[in-house]
């Protein structure tokens, strides 16, 4: 019987990793650190360097950072609303603006909640939304016209003249959500994202010229391992994490250590909502929490004079000090002479001996104004190692909802000694286990085996 030859791709914030699988098992693996290399050059290196075995399909999930979700960020995007619900996302309890207020238009235009138009649309009320957004070069429009999911005729006449002006038009997906506040915020996010995924699928798609067509590259979702495109690009926030649960729990919970986060996941249940900054959002996947404490947390002194963590994280640009551009001491720091820590894909070669001085050096600085009686930096640094996998294995021992407990992840050998004595956890140093259930996950529903 011939083998399924498999490629997951797993893309975060700051990483990337590539698994090269057979019959589900690893043939050859890789994890690249994104600020210093390129994506697209590094996984057409890995393919090249493995030509001789081609996959049958790619299967990438895809976390694009959530600060992207800003419209200022990612670019404009202008919102066009039934007369009178303008503001509705905001009343309803949008935290965050989705655009700039200057973006948002209305159209007089009715269709009731049985689906009978009340009040026709007028072309020419399209014509001269369409002038003023070409004046402010704005090229994105979402489409938010009340009852449209009950009857689209309004939502479709005005996607097409927008469209005839050159403009991406982005309608609320139809589902059975009779909340139509959250499937337009759904709707605004999954627009604001939209040319961030693109550009991060073109990347991918172009590595894999030559190799595998478009039709075998499949970017999945949160849900069930469906292909997601530049209009439900949301959908993928949660793919790496439903592909662990299902990959990893078997049933049973499972705690992911990452370079990026510490995520626990459920192995049973789902949520069919993400409780957003901008607020609920709809966006089924696997039941995770991220925990409080998180690999770039910083260090501080709290308000008793005391070390303690920050609630804020340190982002991998310029990552943490051990790296040699960070500037600020972070969890991770503690462990930056562990040799375990130097060895782990991405981080080879990259560990620097000024910046593990400068870390010790701030710690030292730290001490010297703290409450804390020992001024010693290692005494100090195992103090906060402990700290840290203390509060590691109440927080998984909290979040439990299953007798069991699976660790994995590229961090989960430096922090296994956080469950030495839990009888019901199992750590399985899976270095490249997102890239690899990635694969895996998306196989299986690609075979209908889900």
């Amino acid at each position: 019987m011939q083998k399924s030859v498999l490629l997951g791709v797993s893309v975060g914030e700051s990483f990337a990793e590539f698994s090269l699988l057979s019959d589900s098992k690893p043939l050859a693996q890789k994890r690249v650190y994104l600020s210093r290399e390129n994506l697209k050059q590094s996984l057409q290196q890995f393919v090249g360097e493995h030509s001789a075995t081609t996959p049958a399909h790619a299967f990438v999930s895809l976390r694009l950072p959530k600060k992207l979700l800003n419209y200022e960020l990612s670019g404009a995007v202008a919102h066009i609303t039934t007369e009178g619900f303008e503001h509705w996302l905001d009343v309803c309890g949008t935290n965050n603006a989705l655009t700039n207020k200057d973006l948002l238009f209305s159209l007089h235009e009715r269709v009731l909640a049985d689906g009978r138009v009340e009040t026709p649309l007028k072309a020419e009320d399209l014509e001269a939304i369409a002038a003023k957004l070409k004046l402010v070069d704005c090229k994105k429009v979402c489409l938010h016209l009340l009852h449209a999911s009950t009857n689209p005729v309004h939502e479709n006449q005005a996607r097409e003249v927008l469209q005839s002006h050159g403009l991406e038009v982005f309608v609320p997906a139809k589902t059975d959500n009779p909340d139509e506040v959250s499937r337009w915020r759904r709707n605004a996010l999954n627009a604001t994202i939209s040319s961030v995924f693109a550009e991060r699928k073109a990347e991918i798609t172009g590595a894999l010229d030559g190799v595998l067509g478009e039709s075998q590259i499949h970017f999945l979702d949160g849900a069930g391992g469906k292909a997601i495109s530049a209009n439900s690009a949301l959908d993928g926030l949660f793919a790496a994490a439903s592909a662990l649960g299902y990959d990893k729990g078997a049933g049973h919970d499972v705690l992911y250590l990452g370079f990026e986060h510490f995520l626990f996941i459920s192995g049973k249940e789902w949520d069919s909502a993400w409780q957003s900054p901008w607020g609920a959002v709809e966006n089924k996947h696997r039941r995770c929490k991220e925990l409080g404490i998180q690999p770039t947390l910083g260090i501080a002194l709290n308000n008793f004079g005391r070390f303690d963590f920050t609630s804020q994280q340190e982002s991998w640009e310029p990552g943490p000090m051990f790296l040699g551009r960070g500037q600020k001491p972070t969890l991770l720091d503690l462990w930056a002479e562990n040799a375990k820590l130097g060895k782990l894909g991405g981080l080879e070669d990259r560990l620097s001996a000024p910046g593990i001085q400068r870390f010790k050096n701030a710690l030292f600085a730290l001490s010297k104004i703290s409450q804390t009686r020992d001024t010693d930096v290692g005494h100090l640094t195992k103090e906060m190692q402990s700290l840290t996998l203390q509060r590691i294995a109440m927080e998984s021992y909290l979040e439990r909802r299953s007798s069991k407990l699976v660790v994995t992840g590229p961090l989960a050998a430096v922090f296994a000694n956080a469950f030495k004595k839990d009888a019901n956890t199992t750590v399985d140093n899976d270095e490249y286990s997102e890239s690899a259930a990635t694969a895996r996950w998306g196989f299986q529903v690609l075979q209908g085996s889900l």
